[in-house]
């Protein structure tokens, strides 16, 4: 199992700002997500001019599916300042209805002892349930 600092340093390792030309750029956050079934996956954002780009934890997120994985453990996001980013509210939404068990995936938001946050903190209360 990746420590919190491995999983950091392979998110920093694959930030890889770049503009890709006019209205297309990627790169400036990774994401790892750890899934359930003890693997890894990356992803970086993708950013066009329209909208329709996505973040770095849905980009992870799609490798992970794509693989028959649904459950994320622990996860770290770095931006290109590498500072360690908690999900956007599209992400945090994405993820939990990927499975319910993900409202326990716990983000890293401090290298400084392993500080970390459960999505399900980060959430109001879910919208589908009454």
């Amino acid at each position: 199992m990746m420590t919190y600092r491995e999983m950091y340093e392979l998110a920093e390792k694959n930030l890889a700002p770049k503009a890709h030309g006019d209205g297309f750029s990627s790169g400036s956050v990774s994401a790892v997500l750890e899934g359930a079934n003890g693997k890894y996956y990356c992803g970086v954002n993708i950013d066009l001019y329209c909208g329709l780009g996505f973040c770095a934890e849905r980009s992870a997120a799609a490798a992970m599916i794509t693989d028959g994985e649904t459950v994320v453990r622990r996860a770290v996001c770095v931006g290109e300042d590498k500072k360690l980013w908690t999900p956007c509210g599209a992400c945090r939404e994405f993820l939990s209805l990927l499975s319910p068990e993900n409202r326990e995936t716990r983000f890293l938001v401090s290298l400084e002892g392993e500080k970390e946050v459960r999505l399900g903190d980060l959430m109001p209360l879910p919208w589908n349930e009454r």
